[in-house]
């Protein structure tokens, strides 16, 4: 006689025995077939916390027999090209690119949706001038297009699918001028830090002396 359970190592959990389960998670189910050697342990809707070491355990007139089984959950994981920096700049009445790349995706995802300020822009015909092209595979690629951009274009992009991390960033539209000026605000910023900086450590060295 045998009894085939299965547990779960981390906490050392007994989610089935035979047929039955032990756990108030219905994602857990006990796959068998009269006359089958056959005990399958299924997960639904896998978390990330489901990740970890299951035992087989096999229990007879013998004694007790382990077979393990490592679970390695994998989130597929999306990213915006050029988005190092967290921002994009763009002139006003310029178009507006963005490429979105989702990888580790065991099932390529068949649509990628984009959000402004978390709206949903794929179907936007208010706006007119949006367009969303996607290329399902290994790493889908999705290509967000918005052409004669205007201030109100300002703000967070973000893209998303089913079962995805998103990844977002910031788009700036304005006069060309005040592009230039944003950048050479940040430029000089910096000079002013190092300039504080060098004043300073002169007025350190000057006092001492």
């Amino acid at each position: 006689f045998q009894q085939i359970s299965w547990v779960r190592r981390r906490d050392w959990h007994i989610l089935s025995s035979g047929v039955y389960t032990y756990t108030n998670d219905e994602r857990f189910q006990i796959l068998h077939s009269e006359g089958s050697d056959d005990w399958i342990l299924q997960i639904k809707f896998v978390q990330r916390r489901d990740n970890g070491t299951y035992a087989c355990q096999i229990s007879s007139n013998n004694g007790l027999i382990f077979h393990f089984v490592n679970l390695q959950i994998v989130v597929p994981k999306a990213s915006i090209q050029g988005t190092e920096s967290g921002e994009h700049h763009v002139d006003r009445g310029s178009v507006i690119n963005l490429i979105c790349i989702i990888d580790k995706s065991p099932t390529p995802p068949q649509y990628v949706f984009w959000y402004h300020n978390n709206n949903m822009i794929n179907y936007d015909t208010s706006r007119g001038g949006i367009s969303v092209e996607t290329e399902p595979g290994p790493r889908t690629k999705s290509r967000l297009t918005i052409v004669d951009t205007h201030e109100a274009d300002s703000g967070n992009y973000t893209c998303s699918a089913s079962n995805t991390e998103p990844a977002s960033i910031f788009v700036y539209v304005s006069e060309g001028d005040n592009v230039d000026a944003i950048l050479m605000r940040k430029s000089c910023g910096k000079c002013i830090a190092s300039q504080l900086f060098f004043l300073l450590s002169a007025g350190i060295i000057a006092a001492v002396r």
